[in-house]
């Protein structure tokens, strides 16, 4: 180790080498300081994507499990696709699943004015409100440029400095973003009981998630009890039964789709979590490479119509 001779410097010189060397030990503990919390939050950094690469592994791997529970008609009876969540615990981590036929939720393309505004109202749009919107998402639609009363077409949307109405169907539940009035808090509410992939103009209740049965004016009694039912006909590997007459309304009917809306929520046991939500079309087709990396079917099966994450 090197130490400083003080002799050979004169004696009134002594005090400012030994500042100077202070400065130099603090400046060189200040370096090693910066270097320690450089190191930290790197690592911090590395453990956090890490983690975040195992959630989204995790979420995938539920998709694929939840759809492949849909492509067995008998495994279906015990795991209707209704929208119930199943906990599945996977690879260290925990994983919810949702999967929901499109024909238990609303299109945004078939929907008439009144399923729209019962929709609306039933996501907390104001009375005042729901009329407008309501035939806002029409005139988005619908080919011509005519404007429904409280509505809105090309004029409106160039009015307000917006791109014009798309005047054709929906292909996202994303696109209601664009429809003149709708804010983006108000999309996110919609997009969870939404689909543009069924042909029905109604809702099967047999299918419908409880928030979609909430959402189109169904008391909470009447909702539990008809889930309690559907649940107890599932275990029994029965049909679902039929939402009564007295207990709904017009809004509730419809047969089956081929599609299917799939909702995982993936976490690792450090807390750290992922949402993906896919749609499958399961009459055939290929696996869009979007979805695994490679086909989890051997490169038949089910067609990807759609996937999103963080929804």
């Amino acid at each position: 180790m090197n130490y400083v001779d003080f002799r050979k410097y004169p004696a009134g010189q002594h005090g400012m080498v030994l500042v100077i060397v202070l400065w130099i030990v603090i400046l060189l503990a200040v370096m090693a300081g910066g270097f320690a919390y450089s190191m930290r939050v790197e690592t911090r950094l590395a453990t956090s994507a890490v983690e975040r690469a195992q959630a989204r592994a995790l979420a995938e791997a539920g998709i694929a499990y939840g759809l492949v529970w849909q492509l067995d008609p008998e495994a279906q009876k015990q795991w209707p696709p209704n929208g119930d969540p199943r906990e599945w615990a996977f690879g260290g981590g925990r994983v919810r699943i949702e999967v929901t036929n499109a024909s238990g939720l609303v299109n945004l393309n078939n929907a008439g004015a009144e399923l729209l505004k019962a929709l609306l109202a039933g996501v907390g749009v104001a009375p005042r409100d729901q009329d407008r919107l309501a035939d806002a998402i029409q005139d988005w639609r619908d080919p011509d440029d005519q404007r429904l009363p409280q509505g809105a077409e090309s004029a409106d949307y160039r009015a307000a400095g917006w791109p014009k109405p798309k005047n054709a169907p929906f292909e996202s539940v994303e696109e209601l973003g664009q429809v003149l009035g709708m804010t983006g808090e108000l999309q996110q509410r919609l997009a969870s009981v939404t689909t543009v992939y069924s042909y029905e103009s109604t809702v099967n209740p047999e299918s419908a998630p409880t928030r979609v049965l909430n959402v189109l004016g169904l008391d909470e009694r009447t909702v539990a009890d008809y889930v309690a039912t559907r649940a107890r006909a599932a275990a029994d590997g029965l049909p679902a039964p039929p939402l009564s007459s007295s207990e709904g309304s017009s809004f509730f009917f419809g047969g089956r789709s081929s599609v299917y809306h799939i909702r995982v929520v993936a976490e690792t046991d450090a807390g750290t979590a992922v949402t993906l939500e896919a749609v499958f079309d399961v009459q055939g087709g290929m696996v869009g490479p979007g979805a695994f990396g490679a086909s989890a079917f051997g490169g038949q099966g089910p067609r990807l119509l759609a996937w999103r994450e963080g929804w």
